[in-house]
């Protein structure tokens, strides 16, 4: 039996920032689901062959992990602010938690100091399963995502 212990899971990571540049620029980048500005990620490409609503993507990471997720909601309803939303469906290697549901949102800002900013926040929902571990992983991949993401657009 393993004689580490397993820290409460808060379950939930929310990391937000302001990127000097406007809505529509960053929504370019990001609704596609390819993520070519992350340095982190070599490849995502929509799997052709999925017939799910809004479809599922193959990310490859720089690591050698493959995943595929399922977007579960995009929305671009409003004039200011854009979302997508996906779930994990599938990791090699695998994880070590049973699910995570990812959303990322984007806000204009409408009162900025110089040129256009956006806010953007991506959040992470996990099972309980997940351990404290995976939980501070994701909240260090965010920050990672929020710095490429701004030298993408500088």
């Amino acid at each position: 039996y393993s004689t580490k212990v397993r820290q409460p899971n808060p379950g939930y990571v929310k990391e937000s920032a302001v990127i000097n540049a406007p809505l529509e620029a960053i929504w370019s980048m990001i609704a596609p689901m390819t993520f070519k500005f992350c340095s982190n990620i070599a490849q995502s490409k929509k799997n052709e062959d999925d017939s799910s609503t809004l479809g599922q993507y193959t990310i490859a990471y720089t690591d050698n992990t493959v995943q595929t997720v399922r977007m579960t909601s995009m929305s671009e309803g409003h004039s200011d602010k854009r979302s997508v939303g996906f779930e994990l469906v599938q990791s090699e290697p695998a994880v070590s938690y049973t699910s995570v549901m990812h959303l990322i949102t984007l806000t204009a800002v409408t009162h900025t100091q110089g040129g256009p900013q956006t806010f953007v926040e991506y959040s992470s929902d996990f099972s309980t399963d997940a351990d404290t571990e995976a939980i501070q992983d994701s909240k260090y991949k965010k920050i990672e995502f929020f710095q490429d993401l701004q030298k993408a657009v500088a």
